[in-house]
């Protein structure tokens, strides 16, 4: 059986629009797709900025991590764990003056409340990530995993570069872990 040519680019034409429709049907999903992963991490308002931590060496590898942590939310939240790959544990801490002069290093067990709309800091000399019984050494340059567990928010994952000073701009007190 033949067909006539005009029957042929009629043919073609409506292949070429199913083409066009599924097309247009993927791009319009990979927005939607897009834009709700946008929403999804803004939804959640909770922000990781300035993150860095101590090089770690010799005996039983600890460290300590710093970093900002904003909550754009309408909710407060709470930091309640943290957890790292590369060691066997990772705590809260919270460093403070006692009365007679002599710093005194605790775990957080309650966490660290970020009220709604507010910036918490993790620095030398207050709060921070206690990371111990690191799996290898942490020299400056390099890496480490974490994942901040947050009440509301659930886990976040990020990556800490590993640096001998805090970054320039953060404001970090270096005199102390």
């Amino acid at each position: 059986m033949k067909i006539s040519p005009e029957e042929a680019m009629a043919r073609l034409s409506r292949l070429h629009l199913a083409e066009i429709g599924v097309a247009l049907t993927l791009t319009v999903a990979a927005l939607l797709f897009a834009a709700w992963t946008v929403w999804a991490a803004e939804a959640s308002g909770v922000a990781v900025a300035d993150a860095w931590a101590r090089p770690a060496f010799g005996h039983g590898r600890a460290t300590a991590a710093y970093m900002t942590i904003v909550n754009k939310g309408e909710e407060d939240e709470v930091l309640v764990a943290a957890q790292s790959p590369e060691a066997k544990s990772v705590e809260l801490h919270q460093t403070t003056m006692k009365a007679d002069g002599v710093m005194q290093m605790r775990e957080a067990r309650g966490g660290f409340p970020i009220a709604a709309d507010t910036t918490l800091k993790l620095a030398p000399g207050g709060m921070h990530l206690m990371i111990m019984g690191l799996d290898k050494a942490l020299a400056d340059g390099g890496q480490l995993k974490l994942t901040l567990e947050f009440a509301n928010t659930g886990p976040i994952e990020i990556v800490v570069p590993v640096r001998a000073s805090a970054p320039e701009g953060s404001g970090a007190d270096q005199s102390h872990h």
